[in-house]
């Protein structure tokens, strides 16, 4: 039911996206599984897993581009905000996330395709501390907090120009990985502890 009402909310938000032609907004529905891999192991696909809590994440947020092409390149800037609503499948009380951040994106178009590749880095704030992020501390005897670093990596392509439908360009699916963290100490004093998240996602440009 959580994702059905990600998936319908998202469709709704489109159907005002096909009717503005700025290009300047962003809204993406996401799923996640949490992971028991460090961050550079699911960026570089060496360490794809699924955590053995089987907890998982749906959210949804929003960004506006606040550069684009800087310096004639073809990266544009982002800023973001959005909501996660964690199940943590009966080990806690579900609960829910914000974050913001600002994000990179890198665009390659080929194939007659568009491609990105996105960085983002920024805060989040939970209702509990993820069941897998408290396992972690406990194992490895570091503190835990509600409120740490996030970051995301994310790679996706155009559908709509992949089936040359014209209505679904600037329509994306993608890998996410999202990540919280304690910036070794900085966030909260949690040194080596944090939660990943692998995730697949829908995002609408418009």
């Amino acid at each position: 039911m959580k994702l059905l009402f990600l998936i319908l909310v998202f469709f709704n938000t489109i159907s005002y996206a096909n009717d503005t032609k700025e290009n300047q907004y962003s809204v993406r529905a996401f799923w996640g599984a949490s992971s028991a891999s460090d961050f550079d192991q699911l960026y570089t696909f060496t360490g794809l897993n699924t955590s053995s809590f089987k907890t998982n994440v749906y959210g949804i947020d929003g960004g506006y581009k606040v550069l684009e092409e800087i310096f004639d390149l073809p990266f544009d800037i982002y800023a973001k905000g959005g909501i996660s609503y964690f199940d943590e499948n009966y080990h806690q009380a579900d609960f829910l996330e914000g974050t913001v951040c600002v994000k990179i994106i890198y665009k390659l178009n080929l194939f007659d395709n568009q491609f990105r590749i996105g960085f983002g880095e920024g805060v989040s704030w939970a209702g509990r501390v993820p069941w897998v992020e408290a396992q972690e501390a406990i194992v490895e005897n570091d503190k835990q907090s509600t409120f740490l670093n996030y970051l995301e990596f994310s790679y996706d392509f155009d559908i709509g120009k992949l089936i040359r439908v014209k209505s679904m360009e600037d329509l994306f699916l993608g890998y996410l990985i999202k990540h919280r963290s304690g910036f070794h100490g900085l966030y909260g004093g949690v040194a080596d502890g944090g939660s990943n998240y692998n995730s697949i996602y829908l995002e609408k440009n418009f």
